[in-house]
């Protein structure tokens, strides 16, 4: 199972939408991570910012969740939408561990 986190920095005509009509995004949003065989995990507003933090997991598919955000930043809410896959601290050890047998030279290197 892949975990990810959508950052949006949300546009104020998003902002000025919920204040004229206010819903819990959460709730409105769950259909359609459950449409793609996702589970919306969290969904939370940042605090003095636009940003829209939102975590989901499902299966490894790049093809839907590009398709999730082209449709989000296509309907004109967002400023920016980028997706990042998440890896637990676990996972992240076997990266460094990975890391240290490999070997590279920096352009900067004589």
């Amino acid at each position: 199972m892949a975990r990810y986190m959508a950052i949006i920095e949300a546009s104020p005509d998003a902002f000025k939408g919920l204040i004229q009509s206010p819903e819990n995004r959460r709730e409105a949003t769950e259909p359609l991570f459950s449409a793609v065989g996702m589970t919306l995990e969290h969904y939370w507003f940042g605090v003095g910012s636009n940003a829209l933090y939102i975590v989901m997991s499902g299966s490894d598919d790049d093809v839907t969740l590009e398709a999730i955000t082209m449709l989000v930043h296509s309907s004109g809410i967002s400023q920016s939408v980028n997706m990042i896959k998440l890896m637990t601290s676990e996972e992240a050890v076997d990266s460094m561990q990975k890391a240290r047998e490999l070997a590279y030279r920096p352009p900067t290197a004589n």
